[in-house]
């Protein structure tokens, strides 16, 4: 048989290994001598039959320290002991390169010789697919956040730690079951699904979820999650989702009290002190009296009003960004500026800026409040300066600054060191922040004035 190099016992097994495309060789139990080697051999190692009956195990394995010849003798004893074994090796080509098979041994006998069939199958691309599947499992697990994945059919198929603590279910009860088994609402459940699998014939990757789950105590917590669509199957229809969820149920309780904060500045609040500017519009305008009184009475309505309005400010910036959009920040910031007084203040803005993604009326506001905070500390000749960072972006003036150990304050509630301000504007700039997920933090500028570094700005483009 030409495809062979074998001994002249064995010819009869080897007629019928003819056709199978794994490597296959035949060894005496006793001795190792190998008998017979098939031609497969060539294309899977490099050496022709014959060369390869000459070499030791070591000449094709990998080597230290799993892959040696005292390991493969460990392994060939198994199989003449009990029949049969299997394992993966790293095996070695002719040309140094090195591969994963998978070795099944059965011991047999031949012309009654007792002989080993050693069948060897190239296993590289499953063993490339495991231990990238070992790698990203590795790095999820790492990941603070739950993350899941679900099949063509809508059952989860994988979550990490991080979702077991979420749900309180165990990974044995995930694992299979369908996601409206553990939401709040089933009809929800059904159109997150829809909407996911949407994106199979959509422009976009991902889409952002927002809904209740019931934990496995009976207890409901609000989560948001991130969605993508897996590699499609062949046909290019759905083939499954992954998404890394947040549990945002204090965030969502928060909202809800600046809503009921709201409600209550807006109509018990604001209605009266209306009601009080009107009067003392009439008391000037009908009963003509017009003195310092109805003057320091007047200024503290109107006090008292734009304390109100910042604080009703607050409370709509503090909540979270849910459907932001892309835009160049350059033009953001020219739009802000375009609402600064002070006649004499120069803007700077150093390069550009590229491009953010947000609430772009909010990061307007965030903007204006600071070039207002710059033109109230600084001055009406202030120089203010829009610098790129890697991942965000700092506003700088040449005003006086913010002493060291007071930047740590400037952005809590009632912080002001000017006569007519709020203490209200770097406090609705850090919300803003905040409701994007960004980070602010005060510093001093190359002049010695305040500097705001906002980062952590993702979902944009940086600037060339």
């Amino acid at each position: 048989m030409d495809d062979f190099a074998a001994s002249e016992t064995g010819q009869t097994l080897l007629q019928v290994l003819e056709n199978v495309n794994d490597v296959i060789t035949v060894r005496d139990a006793e001795t190792g001598e190998t008998l017979a080697v098939s031609g497969a051999v060539e294309e899977m190692y490099g050496y022709t039959p014959a060369e390869f009956r000459e070499l030791s195990i070591a000449d094709y394995s990998a080597g230290p320290p799993k892959y040696t010849e005292g390991r493969a003798k460990e392994l060939i004893s198994e199989a003449r002991e009990t029949g049969e074994t299997s394992f993966e090796w790293k095996a070695e080509r002719a040309d140094g390169s090195e591969f994963w098979t998978e070795i099944n041994i059965s011991r047999t006998e031949l012309d009654g010789r007792p002989v080993l069939v050693n069948v060897v199958r190239d296993i590289t691309e499953r063993k490339v697919r495991e231990l990238e599947l070992e790698r990203r499992d590795r790095l999820i697990s790492l990941i603070s956040d739950p993350v899941f994945t679900f099949d063509e059919n809508d059952e989860i198929d994988y979550v990490n730690d991080a979702t077991l603590r979420l749900t309180g279910h165990s990974r044995e009860e995930l694992l299979g079951s369908h996601p409206r088994e553990v939401a709040a609402s089933g009809d929800q459940s059904m159109e997150h699904l829809e909407a996911i699998h949407d994106l199979v014939d959509s422009e976009e990757e991902s889409i952002r979820l927002e809904g209740t789950i019931t934990r496995e105590d009976g207890s409901e917590r609000t989560i948001e999650s991130h969605m993508a669509l897996l590699p499609p199957n062949e046909d290019g229809s759905f083939g499954g989702a992954v998404g890394v969820a947040r549990d945002i149920t204090r965030r969502k309780r928060r909202e809800e009290k600046l809503e009921r904060f709201a409600s209550v500045l807006s109509h018990d609040l604001k209605n009266p002190l209306n009601a009080a500017m009107a009067q003392l519009t009439l008391l000037r305008e009908v009963e003509g009296c017009d003195n310092e009184y109805v003057d320091t009475v007047e200024d503290l309505t109107d006090r008292m009003a734009e304390i109100i309005d910042d604080v009703l400010t607050l409370t709509r910036e503090g909540k979270y960004v849910t459907d932001p959009e892309r835009f160049p920040l350059g033009d953001v910031v020219a739009e802000a500026w375009n609402t600064v007084t002070a006649e004499a203040a120069t803007l700077a803005a150093d390069g550009e800026l590229g491009t953010v993604e947000g609430d772009r009326q909010r990061v307007r506001r965030l903007l204006e409040n600071l070039f207002s905070n710059a033109t109230r500390h600084g001055g009406d000749d202030v120089t203010v300066t829009v610098d790129p960072l890697p991942d965000g972006f700092a506003v700088a003036d040449d005003g006086p600054g913010i002493p060291a150990e007071e930047r740590d304050d400037v952005f809590e509630y009632g912080y002001s060191t000017a006569d007519d301000g709020t203490g209200f504007g770097l406090n609705i700039v850090a919300e803003i922040a905040d409701a994007h997920d960004w980070n602010v933090v005060a510093a001093e500028s190359e002049s010695g004035g305040a500097r705001f570094e906002i980062t952590g700005v993702n979902g944009g483009t940086p600037p060339e």
